[in-house]
């Protein structure tokens, strides 16, 4: 768990940024103060990997993702078309090396990508509570940290305009942490069938409290937004499974409830979008996701190469807002990227960790299976506003392992 936690805590990179400004470098992809620790934590995610799935002295691992009845202490096991999907857009990413318009920076980014990979089929062995303390030590690193900077060193812990950056470069790195910390605090308040620990609930309460002030000071709306659709989803779609088995619904009626509450649920968030539809911050990512699209266009099957766009002055000179350096979409990235042969196993991991969380809260209703959809929610729609798909990025992680986690029907031992 401290492992997890520790990785996770590189791949959002702001501690890593943070550390190369500390030198005076500046803080690029290739900077030498800056890729050995993400090429680091890349070995290291392997490491972990094969900690978490190696044989036993029986020929099985701590978890068989091999056959579809197992049943194991993780609760879960691994998809076979999430892994089939995740090598499908790892081989393309490599390969785009072969026709990208900044190479060396492809082949070296696609390559160190592939840590990132193991370390998803690392958390997907996790036990569900295993999972949630890995979650709620990461967000208690990022948010005390970020905390402490912005009382002790205001000016470091804040941008120009007076937003809270803590331990990271942008609020919109920050916020998704403190976002993440709510989720995993409410998780260790609600009771369980095991007993919990007042350690435990204080812990809860705290990191709620602490991240709903961090949040506050960070301003992000998009992160308020994907907060606001993981808490009403995951809400929803447990009243309804909570309902259906206390009264013994047939599952076409556990559906319809589920359908009805999520649609509710999704109403609502798209009313907040509707309202703030015309504030700088939506109105700013409809430009460049248009300006992008027409990139898009003139490279549809095989894209930029990954990683590459962003590096080539000549390509983002046409607008102001292409110098920010990304799509602010991750579907829109990777077309960009990798084109239709990248989208289309990106469109099929969205679609399994979709999948995989809802039925593991069907299978298994529990705090945790709940904390997991919110979690596969708040990834997937902070991956509507943010190109996470393209850093070295802990939310692609999570998306990835909630794509690669298909759960069983039995509740961890």
């Amino acid at each position: 768990m401290a492992a997890g936690a520790g990785l996770l805590l590189v791949l959002s990179n702001g501690p890593v940024l943070r550390f190369a400004g500390l030198l005076d470098r500046p803080g690029l992809w290739n900077d030498t103060a800056v890729w050995p620790f993400f090429a680091a934590a890349a070995g290291a995610s392997a490491v972990l990997a094969w900690a978490i799935w190696r044989p036993d002295g029986e020929g099985t691992g701590r978890a068989r993702w091999d056959d579809p009845g197992d049943r194991t202490a993780a609760g879960a096991a691994l998809s076979r078309a999430a892994l089939a999907a995740i090598a499908w857009y790892s081989a393309v990413a490599v390969a785009s090396s072969l026709w990208s318009v900044y190479p060396s920076a492809t082949l070296w980014r696609s390559v160190v990508y592939l840590g990132l990979t193991l370390l998803a089929v690392a958390l997907a062995g996790f036990t569900d509570d295993e999972l949630s303390t890995t979650l709620v030590t990461l967000a208690s690193v990022a948010v005390a940290g970020s905390l402490v900077l912005v009382v002790l060193q205001h000016d470091v812990g804040t941008d120009r305009d007076g937003n809270w950056i803590g331990i990271y470069t942008n609020r919109n790195s920050l916020a998704p942490l403190a976002a993440l910390g709510v989720i995993g605090g409410l998780r260790w308040l609600l009771p369980t069938a095991m007993s919990v620990s007042r350690y435990r609930r204080v812990w809860g309460a705290a990191l709620v409290a602490a991240s709903l002030v961090t949040l506050i000071g960070a301003g992000s709306r998009t992160a308020w937004l994907a907060l606001a659709a993981a808490l009403a989803l995951a809400s929803a779609l447990g009243a309804a499974v909570g309902v259906s088995r206390s009264r013994n619904w047939r599952p076409w009626q556990t559906c319809a409830a589920a359908a009805g509450g999520g649609a509710v649920a999704v109403g609502g968030c798209a009313a907040v979008v509707a309202a703030a539809w015309d504030v700088s911050t939506f109105s700013q990512r409809r430009t460049i996701w248009s300006l992008v699209w027409d990139r898009v266009l003139e490279r549809p099957w095989g894209g930029y190469g990954f990683f590459a766009f962003w590096e080539v002055p000549e390509l983002v000179a046409e607008h102001v807002l292409l110098e920010r350096g990304s799509a602010h979409n991750s579907l829109v990235e990777t077309a960009l990227g990798l084109g239709v042969v990248g989208t289309v196993p990106f469109v099929i991991l969205v679609v399994l960790a979709t999948v995989n969380a809802g039925r593991g809260l069907w299978l298994r209703p529990s705090p945790d299976t709940g904390m997991w959809v919110a979690v596969a929610v708040f990834v997937l729609v902070e991956n509507v506003t943010e190109s996470f798909v393209l850093w070295f990025s802990h939310i692609w992680v999570l998306l990835l392992a909630a794509a690669l986690r298909r759960p069983t029907s039995v509740a961890e031992s």
